[in-house]
């Protein structure tokens, strides 16, 4: 069952993986729910860098590697030398075998990737979120069956979680509609990726000017908080400018009867999202945050599979050279 060997050694965006890897990648996520404890990663560590303070990604890493048989250590950014990313995980690959890192600028985590020999996953930047979409993949999956055909409108800030839901929803036959206010559009370079990605698949990814326009229809509406973490300071100016783009009741009824409501969480609550929102009965936003494990799990043994093969390669060849056959220690012995 658990026979996924992705191809790729890092995990940045999402984009590193086919479309055969992905699926497999929900399949093993489901499998991995339902029996949580593996040794795969025994005697493995794994470092986890936070540049950026989590609930989700820290937790659901933790205890992911631990299921995993591995172990953990947690680093944050608190020394006052700030080495170069670069030198920084040629330290870490000298004691660990592999590191997530959630931080800033994407450009971080790909100056890492450059030297790198170990597994790096991208826990959140600046531009992407793959790994919260790995769950709402697998969240979609769970609750409607099959996930080509589907169409689910984003409300909200262009941010790093819409660029990582245009970028590998449509990849895997999902429709993207997405609403955000004027100045706050997703990023053009990724818009553009995305779209291609999208055609290839057979699945469309559309911009509407009101949320109301972007939920007709859709089978599940997904937001996040008006003002990221770094843009505090904007704090005002998104509240004026996001008026009109909360998830509320009134919204809901124009959306598929039973949709899904979606949220990458923490909730702002009564800003994008109402409380009665959080607890109606087909919100998923607890689902989400849950399949954060086993999606993760998932792909850490498809990262680490390689790795994992030359180990147990190596050491079947220092049984071998060690192994003596008991005609020939006879004679040796005589």
């Amino acid at each position: 069952m658990f026979d996924l060997n992705l191809k790729t050694k890092h995990f940045l965006t999402g984009e590193e993986l086919s479309k055969i890897e992905l699926l497999k990648l929900l399949d093993q996520a489901i499998e991995l729910k339902k029996s949580r404890r593996t040794q795969t990663l025994k005697d493995k560590t794994v470092a986890l860098v936070f540049e950026k303070p989590s609930l989700r990604t820290r937790v659901s890493f933790t205890v992911g590697v631990q299921e995993l048989g591995g172990n953990v250590i947690e680093l944050t950014s608190t020394q006052k030398k700030k080495e170069t990313p670069e030198d920084s995980i040629r330290v870490l690959q000298g004691y660990v075998q592999g590191a997530m890192v959630r931080t800033f600028e994407h450009e971080i985590l790909e100056k890492m990737t450059s030297v790198s020999s170990i597994p790096i996953i991208n826990g959140l930047s600046d531009l992407h979120h793959p790994c919260q979409v790995l769950a709402d993949l697998q969240t979609l999956k769970e609750n409607f069956g099959e996930l080509k055909g589907l169409k689910l409108a984003y409300i909200g800030d262009g941010n790093n979680m819409l660029h990582s839901l245009l970028l590998l929803l449509p990849f895997l036959g999902v429709d993207v509609h997405f609403a955000c206010p004027k100045g706050f559009q997703p990023d053009a370079k990724i818009l553009k990726r995305a779209m291609e990605r999208a055609k290839k698949a057979g699945a469309s990814i559309q911009g509407f000017a009101t949320p109301e326009l972007a939920v007709a229809g859709v089978n599940a509406i997904y937001t996040d908080v008006w003002t990221s973490m770094g843009f505090e300071a904007e704090g005002q100016k998104r509240e004026k400018a996001f008026k009109g783009y909360q998830i509320n009741s009134g919204l809901y009824k124009k959306a598929s009867p039973n949709a899904i409501i979606m949220h990458c969480m923490p909730v702002d609550e009564g800003k994008e999202i109402t409380r009665e929102m959080i607890e109606h009965k087909n919100s998923v936003l607890f689902q989400q945050s849950e399949n954060r494990l086993h999606a993760q799990k998932a792909l850490l043994m498809g990262l680490f599979a390689k790795t994992l093969k030359k180990t147990s390669q190596k050491n079947n060849l220092k049984e071998t050279s060690s192994w003596r056959s008991p005609h020939k220690a006879s004679h040796e012995h005589a």
